[in-house]
């Protein structure tokens, strides 16, 4: 299992929810961690913040990653990165509701998908002469269960991540990258009761096997195994209590 002192991780949408306790873990793991966020650059310089104040080294990268010229001198100006966690999204539940429904679909298309598919182009392309790379797509149970109709949208970007994780694995092997999807269930973070009624939330957990939903950190050790096994790669890692088998 790899020693990951001294990689360099990117992680998209990081200034919040799974992606900041992912920028925690990976600190602690000994990386160098690029928290990148598309508005409100504040909650990314906290998790900076938080990080250097525990002896780690961070910094933050604001990009629109939907923004295939603005990821492009992004990555150009970051420099080695060896590690990319795709964790960008427009969340189903808090939705701009000015928007109409193709354009809402588009947008969260934009965001979710394409931006997953415009870093890890770039991403592998500076990749490829180091001869190692770890791709992780964070992608959703909603992948697999049916959709509300209020997250169809969702829905779709988190199940195009399989396909990006499967053929970046393929033309990434050659040259010593993997690429894998973690696909959590419910996951308690601090935006969680801005979507969810206590009742929601309570009658959302009763639906899982186990009875409650994960925490951050526990969506964490499944990133962190498939960044230290060089033998996994093109594969999902689901983990969701149950979720996934319950009917």
């Amino acid at each position: 299992m790899l020693n990951l002192t001294g990689k360099k991780a990117l992680i998209t949408g990081g200034s919040q929810g799974i992606g900041r306790v992912l920028a925690m873990e990976l600190a602690k793991q000994g990386c160098e961690v690029v928290v990148n966020c598309a508005h409100h650059v504040e909650n990314a310089e906290n998790v900076v913040s938080e990080i250097c104040a525990a002896g780690g080294k961070g910094s933050v990268f604001s990009c629109d990653v939907s923004d295939e010229t603005a990821v492009n001198a992004g990555f150009k100006g970051l420099g080695r990165i060896d590690i990319l966690i795709n964790n960008a999204r427009l969340d189903p539940w808090l939705r701009d509701k000015e928007r109409s429904e193709g354009q809402w679909f588009s947008r969260v298309i934009d965001v979710n998908l394409k931006g997953a598919f415009l870093c890890s182009w770039a991403f592998l392309e500076q990749a490829k002469p180091l001869g190692w790379g770890r791709i992780v797509n964070m992608a959703s149970v909603r992948s697999f269960r049916p959709a509300e109709l209020n997250t169809i949208a969702y829905s779709v970007s988190k199940l195009g991540m399989h396909a990006l994780t499967r053929a970046f694995a393929h033309n990434g092997a050659p040259f010593g990258i993997t690429a894998n999807t973690i696909c959590p269930g419910m996951v308690l973070t601090e935006n969680i009761d801005k979507r969810l009624s206590a009742e929601k939330k309570a009658e959302e957990e009763a639906a899982i096997p186990l009875g409650r939903a994960a925490t951050s950190e526990e969506i964490a050790d499944a990133v962190l195994f498939v960044l230290r096994n060089g033998y996994v790669t093109g594969e999902t890692i689901n983990i969701n209590g149950g979720m996934y088998y319950a009917p």
